[in-house]
């Protein structure tokens, strides 16, 4: 990438004058800036960061109008949608030199790359190591549903929730609904299937039994940093909050279910680009931000797709993820389905069957 960034460097000397827009989202808007003003005195290229905290809703309609940057960075989940719009450009591979095969990939559609990756979050285990300290719980590296009880026994008493992740998220439980399904079905939006039943009645069993605790997304991120939590299932993004005002703590790989394998979701982002005339200037300026990136890595607890950095905790999970397709509306119409499903099993307002069957239907009835 630095070899890269030098050959362009003339030239982008020479059409400075261009200027570039970044559209950007998520965690380190302070950071981008001050990428943008350390490259401008470099380089001489103004680049404007514009911060969208909902960028997706912004995107859809500017991928209708035209009305669009020289960047935005988008989700992985998100690919298809922008490059079924036809509106932004396809990246040949010569220009993405260094960057591991696997990361590239999920920023394909239709065989093209239509964005540079960029960095990830995962889906983890967040595990009070205080909690477990205290109650002489000896941690393994991965966790299972089976070990569960067990835990939940040794921690009462200690924290005033053992185990707890909210059961009617489809973030959370997208990776075990998906868990026997072959990648066929995950990327035909299969939810209704023996397997997928087999699942979530598993973990609908641990709830009714008390062993794991249901809660909402904002209350959970309170009161682990309380320290009133031993394990909590949530994204990694949170890490750098906890870290702020917490207790210890330890990521591990989203727990298996009594031996069945799961596969956390890998929820990445990247850079789609726009302007063909000012290509070389905005990937001048994404090589930048790998080159310059460490210190942003390191604070909000991302993994570097580049590969020019590293984050320990976060490889050996992220080595385990797996990534949610990205054709056009997948994660939208996953979620929009499948919340209410989760909500209605979780109530008793429906079984498991008649849940899943309903949310199938409403897919079927959408694709």
């Amino acid at each position: 990438m630095k070899r890269f960034f030098v050959s362009v460097l003339l030239t982008l000397l020479c059409s400075a004058a261009f200027g570039i827009t970044f559209w950007v989202s998520w965690e380190g808007e302070e950071f981008y800036r001050d990428a943008a003003a350390a490259f401008k005195e470099e380089t001489g290229i103004d680049v404007e960061i514009v911060y969208f905290p909902r960028i997706e809703e912004k995107l859809n309609i500017n991928l209708k109008t035209g009305d669009l940057p020289d960047a935005a960075m988008i989700k992985d989940t998100y690919v298809g949608d922008v490059a079924s719009s036809g509106r932004n450009l396809c990246l040949a591979l010569s220009s993405l030199k260094g960057y591991p095969q696997g990361f590239l990939n999920v920023y394909k559609w239709n065989g093209e790359m239509s964005a540079v990756p960029y960095y990830a979050d995962c889906q983890v285990a967040f595990v009070n190591l205080n909690a477990f300290e205290e109650a002489g719980i000896v941690l393994g590296e991965k966790l299972d549903f089976d070990q569960l009880e067990a835990i939940k026994d040794s921690l009462t008493g200690i924290v005033d929730y053992p185990i707890a992740f909210d059961f009617t998220s489809p973030y959370v439980m997208f990776p075990y609904v998906s868990a026997l399904l072959s990648q066929e079905e995950q990327y035909t939006l299969e939810i209704d299937t023996s397997g997928s039943r087999e699942v979530v009645s598993r973990i609908k069993e641990y709830f009714d039994e008390g062993v794991i605790s249901r809660l909402e997304r904002a209350a959970m991120n309170k009161l682990f940093t309380q320290g009133k939590i031993g394990i909590m299932l949530q994204g990694s993004y949170m890490a750098s909050k906890f870290r702020e005002k917490g207790p210890d703590f330890v990521m591990l790989p989203f727990p298996n279910i009594e031996g069945i394998e799961v596969r956390g979701i890998i929820d990445s982002k990247g850079f789609a680009l726009f302007n063909g005339d000012t290509f070389e200037q905005c990937m001048s300026f994404i090589g930048f931000l790998n080159e310059h990136g460490h210190d942003f890595f390191v604070e909000y607890d991302k993994y570097p797709l580049f590969g020019t950095d590293s984050h320990q905790e976060l490889e050996s999970i992220v080595n385990q993820g797996k990534f949610m397709p990205n054709f056009p509306g997948y994660q939208s119409l996953l979620f929009e389905a499948l919340e209410p499903a989760l909500q209605a099993i979780y109530s008793g307002a429906m079984t498991v069957d008649q849940a899943l069957s309903g949310a199938q239907s409403y897919i079927d009835s959408i694709r």
